[in-house]
Order: C-alpha cells, then sequence, then structure tokens
C-alpha cells in the first residue's frame, strides 16, 4: 500500500500551464526523480490515433485496447475515453515514478485533498474564482504576467525556486506518509477509529494519533493463524484469523488418521505445480 505525489497544473487555457509543466519536470529530473506526466486533452472528438492507419483498423475492427510498439516507444490506445476515467487509472499506469504531474484534469482534482496543485493565473479576477473552488493543498498561485504577479501572486519564471520548493516539500510528506503506511496492514478495518489506514497514516503524520492505535498490529501476539502467498505475509483481523484456523482443523479433523487437538502446528502448501515430496 503505498501513494505517489500527485501534482496537478490547472488554470485557463493559454495561462502557462504546459510551460511551467516542462520546468518542473527538467527541475525534478536533475534531482533524480523518475516523473510521469499526464496531460487532458479538453478537444471534443481529439484522437492520438490516425485514419486509416494499422492501430486504427485494429480499433475499428473491434479491438481495445490497441497497443503499438516500436523501436522507440510503446503506446496503449484506449477508446473508454474520459466517461470510465479516474485518477487511479493514471496511478496504475504509474511503474516506478517517484512523481505524477497532471496537465489540467480540474474536472477530477479540483476538490481532492490528496493532489497538490498549482494554480496559473492569466488576471487578478481568475484568483479570486480558484481561491473559491479549490479544496486541499494548494502549491502555489502564480503567473508569467509581469504586470499582475506580487504578494500571494508568484512569478511563475523569477519565482520558479519557491514554486519547486513547495512542490519538493509536497513530495517529501507523501514519501514520508508512504514510511508510515509501510508499518500498517492495508486492511481499511475501521477499528483503529480511522476510515481507513490511509486516514489513520495522515493522523500520525500530523502527530494526532500513533500506528500504536493500530488494532491489527495490536493483536498480533493473539494471531494463531498466517498466511503467505509467494512468501508474502497477508494480515488478517483476529476474527478472520480465528475463523480460518476453526475452519480448517475442522475440515482437516474428517480425515482419516487425524486426531485434531485444536492446537497443532499446521502447514497447507498449494502450488502452481504438482508437489512432490
Amino acid at each position: 500500500m503505498s501513494v505517489k505525489p500527485i501534482i496537478a497544473v490547472i488554470g485557463h487555457k493559454k495561462s502557462g500551464k504546459t510551460s511551467l509543466i516542462e520546468d518542473l519536470i527538467r527541475s525534478l529530473r536533475s534531482e533524480g526523480l523518475k516523473v510521469m506526466s499526464a496531460k487532458h486533452v479538453d478537444l471534443k472528438g481529439f484522437t492520438l490515433d490516425q485514419e486509416q492507419t494499422d492501430t486504427w483498423r485494429h480499433s475499428k475492427a473491434g479491438a481495445n485496447p490497441v497497443i503499438c510498439i516500436s523501436e522507440s516507444e510503446i503506446a496503449i490506445i484506449r477508446k473508454n475515453g474520459e466517461g470510465e476515467f479516474s485518477i487511479k487509472d493514471l496511478t496504475r499506469h504509474g511503474g516506478d515514478a517517484d512523481v505524477i504531474l497532471l496537465e489540467g484534469f480540474s474536472r477530477w482534482i479540483l476538490k481532492d485533498e490528496d493532489v497538490g496543485k498549482i494554480v496559473m493565473i492569466r488576471d487578478r479576477s481568475e484568483l479570486k474564482e480558484h481561491l473559491e473552488n479549490v479544496k486541499g493543498p494548494v502549491l502555489a498561485f502564480c503567473s508569467y504576467r509581469k504586470d499582475i504577479v506580487g504578494e500571494e501572486l508568484l512569478d511563475a519564471e523569477a519565482e520558479f525556486s519557491r514554486i519547486i520548493s513547495a512542490v519538493n516539500n509536497f513530495i517529501y510528506d507523501r514519501m514520508r506518509l508512504n514510511n508510515i503506511l509501510k508499518h500498517l496492514p492495508g486492511l481499511n478495518c475501521g477499528k483503529c477509529g480511522y476510515r481507513s489506514c490511509l486516514e489513520l497514516a495522515k493522523a500520525v503524520m500530523s502527530g494526532k494519533a500513533s500506528v500504536r492505535e493500530c488494532a491489527v498490529r495490536r493483536s498480533k501476539e493473539k494471531i494463531k493463524t498466517s498466511i503467505l502467498i509467494d512468501d508474502k505475509r497477508i494480515p488478517t483481523i483476529p476474527y478472520i484469523s480465528e475463523l480460518i484456523r476453526r475452519t480448517i482443523l475442522a475440515m482437516i479433523s474428517t480425515l482419516k488418521g487425524t486426531d485434531i487437538q485444536g492446537d497443532e502446528y499446521v502447514q497447507i502448501r498449494i502450488s502452481r505445480k504438482p508437489i512432490r515430496e
């Protein structure tokens, strides 16, 4: 269970989003970070696929997705469009990227408190608009227009160091959050009083809670059943652990040659291939 840092550069058309994204990518890459970027194209009917190409013909015949592989790149073309899109879709394509940068995607992330936001401004009237509508961590309000910058509105060029500093702080906080999540089971059982392990991790990071509040961690000494899949331990809460233990022992007790007392050490192996003793 991990949370990749996601930072969106949002704003109206011609506000300088792409220019700032370019600068952010260069800066983060120079620091050794792996960057994934995504662009929302708000243009009706837009497609990267060209009519009558082989990939277009594959799609036309009904294939979805279509994957195009060349000497220099791999492209995955999904015809689902934005109707079935979610930010989680992007994180699945993140691979080993350290940070995901978004250009646009306002309708999905405007009120998402887990996405850092940099808001590009064309004129001062837009500043008030975004102050009222944007929720969650706003890393910077900025503009390339020298005649309107000042106070809370940063100069995207001259004050870029302040913008990248805010970005780095956000990434660092996400990394801290991930380090806390490593100590939690990811079951989202709610027994700690928080809705999810992520909510507990946020409370731990802010000093309002401790990982010791995790009920699953506290109950480890009581758990008598462990499940390993490909040598990876799967966390369980005591109730489920005991249910599995009793069910398996009950099934084994019906086999000839067994005399189950309830305190035996039992090992069951399930293999992809036939087990040869």
